[in-house]
């Protein structure tokens, strides 16, 4: 099972990193997480974000993630403290 995490985007660190005020966490996850998470992107399914890893940058990741309610689906965390996950808008209201 992997473990879910949702919240809102609130600072964009690089092309594919970014800070989740975390609100909400699938219960059974696997490991504990904080109230605040950098995330690194391993996979995107953002409206309006490129498919292409090559086509990323800041500002599209700025676009897309600041103030959005966001899903990651956490694979892991890296050395750095960084979880690498899938992220996602959620639907309203039903994560």
């Amino acid at each position: 099972m992997t473990d879910i995490i949702w919240g809102n985007g609130s600072e964009v660190l690089s092309n594919d990193s970014f800070v989740l005020n975390v609100t909400h966490r699938k219960s059974g996850n696997k490991n504990d997480y904080s109230d605040s998470e950098k995330i690194k992107l391993i996979s995107a399914d953002l409206p309006g974000f490129p498919a292409d890893k090559n086509d990323w940058n800041s500002e599209k990741l700025t676009d897309c993630v600041i103030d959005a309610f966001l899903k990651c689906e956490v694979d892991l965390r890296d050395d750095r403290g960084m979880l690498l996950a899938k992220v996602s808008h959620s639907g309203v209201g039903g994560y």
